[in-house]
């Protein structure tokens, strides 16, 4: 039942990595760009591996590298703390496979979710112990392509987005 698959022991190609921990050529970024500012959080080192191994270079996960990386500092959510989640968090998700894969696979991906969490929440009603964070499921469904459409769009900082809507607010003369 374990979801996540274990840590190698041996350096190996992987999928992708976490932006926390990366090393990179300076020739990678001269072949696909910087990591894309479309991102807020959540998905922009997934996305530039994806362009990464697109153009032809491979990811490697290295064991002997030792990082610390204290998952939850941004959002406040980890296993101690199962705050709702973000906004932003299913918007990332939404903007990697919309751009990545196109709509068709991005409507798959938010159904094969969406499916999997409503047969979740049947097993919980069954007496499983919950673990997803609250509103998984609402939030999922609130933030699928199904209600939110097939564009591409940036993923918005929400400390920038209230600093903007505060400053519409003031008088012209104010701003």
């Amino acid at each position: 039942w374990r979801v996540p698959r274990p840590v190698p022991a041996q350096a190996c190609e992987a999928e992708w990595v976490c932006g926390a921990s990366m090393i990179v050529r300076k020739q990678v970024f001269k072949d696909i760009g910087l990591l894309d500012e479309g991102y807020y959080t959540y998905y922009e080192d997934v996305d530039f591996c994806f362009n990464a191994r697109k153009a032809g270079w491979p990811i490697w996960y290295v064991p002997a590298s030792r990082v610390m990386h204290l998952g939850g500092q941004t959002t406040g959510i980890s296993d101690k703390s199962p705050n709702r989640q973000p906004p932003y968090s299913f918007d990332a998700r939404r903007r990697y496979f919309l751009k990545n894969y196109g709509p068709i696979f991005a409507a798959l991906a938010d159904a094969g979710l969406i499916l999997g969490l409503m047969l979740w929440r049947l097993r919980v009603l069954l007496g499983k112990t919950d673990s997803t964070p609250p509103y998984f499921l609402l939030d999922s469904i609130r933030h699928s392509v199904f209600l939110t459409g097939f564009k591409v769009r940036d993923v918005q900082n929400p400390i920038l987005a209230s600093k903007n809507s505060l400053a519409q607010k003031l008088p012209a003369e104010a701003r």
